[in-house]
């Protein structure tokens, strides 16, 4: 009876091993299944990527080929910088990076480094034509090349066989756009003056806007539009200790004085009581309250920071200084600080 009971038991135990065994094999094709197909798509994305990155690359080079400056070393480390980008590629996500990226890059230069290839030729005409050659003293032409209108040059310098080079290149180059060259010419050489290609003058565009961009944020912060920072000076002006009379506590002409000193010494920006002064900036008493750009600013103390030369700034203030504390028993402190920021004017 007990070894019947016993081989029950294994047998139970043998089924439970089956059905466990089953089950896992069944959980692995399972994941296997599931991930496969990802897997597989994922395999499939990068080899698409690796194929478009080739194709541009192989673009590249024939375009570049196409426009006579393969050996430029400009286009050379372009196409090289691609290449190797590629060849480090770990992922997919990495390949749409390089492919927006240098692919964009590499055809920029190709036809940059063709402009100016082309503008390398149409000097060396020039400079070949008699006219330019006997011209001694210097002058400037503009030379305008169209498909509908030919070649313009004005005023009117080289021989119609000039123009007429100068002409065929640009149709051999497959131009379509209109091309404007601003040209010198001195004892007997021709160099372009402005680019004009719309590459180039985009690139000037964006360069001249960047600038004003910088000179605007200058006269901003000059003018006290905008925070300025910098090294400088902070004062604050406390009332007469002891004195309750109309000239024992700092009063609006008191302040404004100290700006004048401030400024005749130099200083760049000038804040009052965290109010940023500008030209029309009013300073008076209201009441027993100074305002400063109409809003009341802390009393005793009075705190004014200036930015500039710490040092010219402080000596500046030193005999306003002393007729303040002697005179009227002000208390005047200056502390030469770094970093001050001064916030720009709020109306």
């Amino acid at each position: 009876m007990k070894l019947s009971t016993g081989t029950t038991v294994d047998n139970r135990m043998l089924v439970l091993l089956i059905i466990i065994l089953i089950c896992n094999t069944l959980l692995v094709g399972l994941n296997f299944y599931l991930s496969y197909p990802q897997n597989s798509e994922v395999g499939e994305e990068l080899a698409f990527k690796q194929g478009i990155t080739q194709d541009l690359l192989q673009y590249g080079q024939r375009l570049a080929q196409e426009k006579g400056v393969q050996n430029r070393s400009a286009v050379r480390e372009a196409l090289a910088n691609f290449s190797y980008e590629v060849d480090l590629a770990k992922d997919s996500d990495e390949l749409s990076r390089i492919i927006f990226t240098y692919g964009r890059q590499v055809q920029e230069t190709i036809l940059r480094e063709w402009d100016a290839l082309m503008r390398e030729k149409i000097l060396t005409i020039i400079n070949q034509d008699a006219t330019v050659q006997r011209q001694a003293e210097k002058m400037e032409f503009t030379l305008r090349i169209s498909s509908n209108d030919g070649v313009e040059v004005e005023p009117s310098l080289l021989h119609e066989e000039t123009v007429a080079e100068i002409f065929g290149l640009y149709k051999e180059g497959g131009l379509t756009q209109e091309q404007v060259f601003r040209i010198e010419v001195m004892e007997g050489r021709s160099r372009m003056l402005v680019p004009y290609s719309p590459l180039d003058y985009i690139q000037t565009l964006n360069e001249e806007i960047d600038s004003l961009r910088v000179s605007l944020h200058e006269v901003r912060v000059a003018a006290g539009l905008a925070e300025m920072s910098g090294n400088g000076v902070m004062i604050r002006l406390f009332d007469a200790p002891s004195g309750y009379g109309a000239g024992d506590i700092i009063h609006d002409s008191d302040v404004r004085d100290v700006v004048n000193e401030l400024f005749a010494a130099g200083a760049r920006g000038v804040a009052v009581g965290g109010q940023r002064l500008i030209s029309t900036s009013p300073i008076r008493c209201v009441g027993p309250v100074i305002r400063v750009n109409q809003k009341e600013i802390p009393a005793n103390p009075v705190v004014i920071e200036a930015i500039g030369d710490p040092d010219v700034l402080a000596s500046g203030l030193d005999i306003i200084r002393f007729s303040f504390e002697f005179h009227r028993n002000f208390r005047f402190e200056v502390e030469k600080k770094e970093g001050i920021v001064l916030p720009p004017y709020r109306n």
